[in-house]
């Protein structure tokens, strides 16, 4: 649960930035949300794809790690 609230914080953090940075250039607030929703509109299709698999991992390693911990709780071993 910490990794993913560290990481909401960092996506909203980084994109408090890149919209400050926006205004602070003088670039009209239709533009700056466009790039703040969809930041993806360049990549092709195996970057896609990529990028789907490291999420999949991503949440396989967390489930994982969760039910790692919720049988050590259930078998404690000395």
């Amino acid at each position: 649960m910490k990794i993913f609230f560290v990481t909401c914080l960092l996506a909203i953090a980084s994109t408090i930035l890149i919209i400050s940075l926006d205004l602070l250039m003088g670039v009209h607030a239709s533009g700056i949300i466009w790039k703040a929703i969809n930041p993806f509109r360049v990549m092709e299709p195996a970057e896609y794809i990529i990028i789907l698999l490291f999420i999949m991992f991503y949440f396989i390693n967390t489930f994982g790690a969760y039910l790692k911990k919720k049988k050590e709780k259930e078998n404690p071993s000395n």
